[in-house]
């Protein structure tokens, strides 16, 4: 009897340690690693999925889109050719020397029929490019034209709004398109009044002089 109880003892034990007792490959298997769940890209680089550089060129826009300067893709006149640093001085004269000897008022110039030929008018500075300095807006009356440096030879002073101006170059008629129009409220341009296109007087400068205006 004795040697019954012994034998079922030793076989309860047995049971017990058999059942507590896991085989490591068993563990190792159950115990998945903490990244197994992750996506196959999650170990990609951060900037595995950013943009080519061309795109985001592409997202931001062409900054001569709506240029004003004839052909900006082609040409010395591109509204990225302007070079010239803006001047010292707020007054003075800048570009060539003045070719005509006597000046005429914006308005009266244009009330006639344009000329092809250089002429020299006088005008109050309403609007100055404040990127380069490339252009600006003349007014006489209910009269304007917006004054453009020819081939980008000088800058204007960007803080000459409101002074006395006398311009010396060629006139033209020309048509503003919606992006002409955005591109100069970007440049600073607080005259034009809504977005849509539009016809303007351009004056094409070979010199400038501005002055404070009494």
């Amino acid at each position: 009897m004795r040697s019954l109880s012994l034998t079922l003892s030793a076989f309860v034990a047995l049971a017990a340690l058999t059942g507590c007792s896991k085989p490591a490959d068993s563990e190792a298997a159950e115990a998945k690693p903490a990244d197994a769940a992750k996506p196959a890209d999650a170990a990609a680089p951060a900037d595995a999925h950013k943009p080519a550089a061309g795109a985001e060129l592409a997202a931001a826009g062409d900054p001569e889109d709506g240029c004003i300067h004839e052909e900006p893709k082609a040409d010395a006149h591109s509204c990225d050719s302007g070079k010239q640093a803006a001047p010292p001085a707020s007054t003075g004269h800048f570009g060539d020397p003045f070719a005509l000897a006597s000046a005429q008022p914006l308005a009266q110039v244009l009330t006639g029929e344009l000329s092809s030929e250089p002429v020299k008018v006088t005008g109050v500075v309403e609007a100055v490019c404040q990127k380069k300095g490339c252009w600006m807006v003349i007014k006489d009356g209910d009269k304007q034209a917006r004054v453009l440096v020819k081939d980008h030879a000088f800058a204007i002073p960007m803080d000459g709004k409101g002074k006395a101006a006398i311009v010396e170059g060629t006139l033209e008629a020309k048509e503003l398109s919606k992006a002409n129009v955005a591109h100069l409220k970007h440049d600073g341009d607080d005259t034009l009044e809504g977005d849509g296109p539009r016809k303007e007087f351009f004056l094409h400068a070979t010199a400038v002089e501005l002055a404070q205006n009494s």
